[in-house]
């Protein structure tokens, strides 16, 4: 009989990647995405698909652990400023993912594999890291057998800065010297799945190359165009505050985190292959928008 994996947040970029890597390792993938434009994408890769709003359709979500052995949650909202998406982070993040891990105890998975983010124990003023952190505390007051895996950042969460570049400027925040080895969802997922098991209860990872976001700016200016402006963090501080108390998608929260991460160095142990300068020269930047 083969071995089952739910994958949560499926249709996300770094799901997406998870589904493959778990079809590759020979498992019977389930997935759970939230819309009708992430279960088209999941159809050619598993029939076993629940479209379901884990923050809100408890009911409908009854039972989706049943028969599943591991259980990988890349689930969560998105920080993009660009691409809003429906919910808080505290449904998005904490109460979806609280859900999962309440129907996971009922069924007595073995495992439960949950993508956080560095910070989430350091920088708990956010509103971003918070949730993760209590993701992380309910999995470890479940019962369940767990791994939590913090990634640095990922590259395409620079994205917001090659729009910005397409629109001739790129902003940095700060002096442009903190330090950080983001990854690659596609390297986060393959480690993910060749450890798998061997995986520790918690563990920071990042990509190969460690830079400034300097150094990252530069690569983006070569790659896109635009001028790099520097904004002094008190500015974008004051900015973020304002939005919190004007903005209904978060906007506010997710500004106040990138200023943060833009002046703070977020570093890992190195994994992966793929560098931030090979991932520019890769990306279709007519999809970036």
């Amino acid at each position: 009989m083969e071995t089952t994996i739910l994958i949560v947040g499926a249709s996300g970029e770094l799901g997406m990647h998870l589904v493959q890597e778990s079809k590759k390792k020979g498992f019977k993938v389930r997935a759970l995405t939230r819309s009708e434009e992430g279960f088209e994408k999941l159809r050619e890769h598993t029939d076993d698909i629940w479209r379901v709003d884990a923050s809100s359709e408890k009911n409908k979500l009854h039972d989706i652990t049943k028969g599943v052995e591991y259980i990988v949650s890349a689930l969560g909202k998105s920080i993009s400023l660009f691409h809003p998406t429906p919910n808080s982070f505290y449904e998005n993040n904490y109460k979806a993912n609280a859900n999962i891990i309440a129907d996971a105890k009922r069924n007595n998975v073995k495992r439960f594999f949950y993508v956080s983010m560095k910070g989430a124990d350091s920088a708990s003023e956010f509103t971003i890291p918070r949730m993760h952190k209590k993701v992380e505390d309910e999995l470890e007051k479940s019962g369940l057998d767990y791994s939590v895996i913090r990634p640095v950042g990922f590259f395409s969460g620079l994205d917001d800065l090659v729009i910005m570049a397409k629109r001739k400027v790129i902003p940095l925040i700060g002096d442009g010297q903190a330090k950080t080895n983001s990854i690659y969802h596609g390297d986060l997922a393959n480690y993910i799945m060749t450890t798998f098991l061997d995986l520790p209860k918690l563990i920071e990872i990042g990509g190969p190359s460690i830079h400034t976001r300097e150094e990252m700016a530069e690569m983006i200016q070569k790659h896109v165009g635009g001028k790099i402006i520097k904004l002094p963090t008190g500015l974008a501080k004051v900015g973020s505050n304002v939005s919190k108390l004007i903005s209904k998608e978060q906007f506010g929260h997710k500004l106040s985190y990138f200023t943060y991460i833009m002046t703070h160095d977020m570093i890992a142990s190195k994994r992966g292959f793929l560098t931030f300068d090979d991932y520019l020269q890769n990306v279709d930047l007519n999809e970036i928008k």
